[in-house]
């Protein structure tokens, strides 16, 4: 059975949010999962200081509004999945987006939320929406942005041997099980910034100074590391274990491998500290070629 039993969707009308809401209906329809479907209206009209008779007057508006694309997005869900209105939960509202689907996706207690991905996938031009940036630094949940691509059916996931990388490798078995796909995991030695690097570059001199032979060494001790961990935790996965910053080598090896979905951990937080994501998970969500799900590890 899959961890992710309720699950929450985000929808705006485009054409990205419709690649999630069809991607959210196959992962329901493959697990049994609840699935809601929540569309917000954007109005920052509800509080206006300077001039309150605007408010009232879009307050006497919205109640209309809100039917009316109510039955537009109960369409569009019929549209795209198929589903019947008793098929899935429709929440529609109007306000700030991304707060709204904060909260209503915690309400109503989901344990995924999807969004599409309005950004490019060029190395020039790495962007997600504003709104699905949003929800990935604050939600209480898992997160899976979603990107078109070519099933392959191969899951990649990468790992540092921490202990916030072990929930995404963890969904990543969970993923490949699910589509009965392929499963690598990745291991990148980030040399650049390793702790011996830096008393070198505080005089000036080069990052690291590693002859080609230490430089294989170092990568037969990673390898060797990675699979005895994998053993010790029963996965069954292809490993590959590169040289450089772990969010670039995570989207080189998805680009060659072609992989359908990239999951990457990062370290949860509460209170203020909840906004902020890790490097590796920032730099995967805005650059990936494919769909990305990111899981934290909460902390305190």
């Amino acid at each position: 059975m899959s961890k992710f039993q309720k699950i929450f969707v985000a929808i705006d009308f485009s054409p990205a949010s419709d690649e999630a809401l069809r991607q959210a209906h196959e992962r329901a329809a493959s697990t049994g999962s609840k699935l809601a479907v929540c569309h917000i209206v954007p109005n920052e009209l509800r509080s206006n200081l300077l001039f309150p008779h605007i408010s009232r007057i879009t307050a006497l508006k919205i109640p209309l509004e809100i039917t009316q694309i109510a039955d537009a997005a109960s369409s569009r869900v019929t549209e795209i999945t198929g589903r019947t209105e008793g098929e899935f939960e429709l929440i529609v509202d109007d306000g700030t987006p991304q707060a709204l689907i904060l909260s209503r996706a915690e309400d109503w207690l989901a344990d995924l939320i999807i969004m599409g991905s309005h950004g490019q996938t060029s190395a020039a031009d790495m962007l997600i929406g504003s709104v699905t940036d949003s929800v990935i630094r604050h939600a209480h949940c898992p997160v899976l942005i979603t990107r078109p691509r070519e099933r392959t059916r191969h899951i990649l996931a990468g790992t540092d041997f921490s202990d916030s990388a072990l929930p995404a490798v963890r969904a990543a078995v969970d993923e490949a099980e699910r589509v009965s796909g392929k499963l690598t995991i990745v291991h990148s030695l980030d040399l650049v910034w390793s702790a011996a690097a830096y008393p070198a570059m505080a005089f000036g001199g080069a990052p690291f100074n590693i002859s080609p032979e230490q430089m294989r060494e170092l990568e037969t001790i990673a390898r060797e590391r990675l699979e005895a961990s994998l053993k010790q935790l029963n996965i069954t996965a292809d490993t590959v274990v590169t040289i450089g910053a772990a969010g670039t080598a995570l989207l080189e090896t998805a680009t060659e491998r072609k992989a359908d979905l990239i999951v990457v951990g990062t370290t949860g937080r509460t209170g203020l500290r909840r906004a902020l994501l890790g490097s590796v998970a920032e730099t995967v969500a805005k650059g990936a070629p494919c769909s990305v799900l990111i899981v934290r590890l909460h902390t305190s």
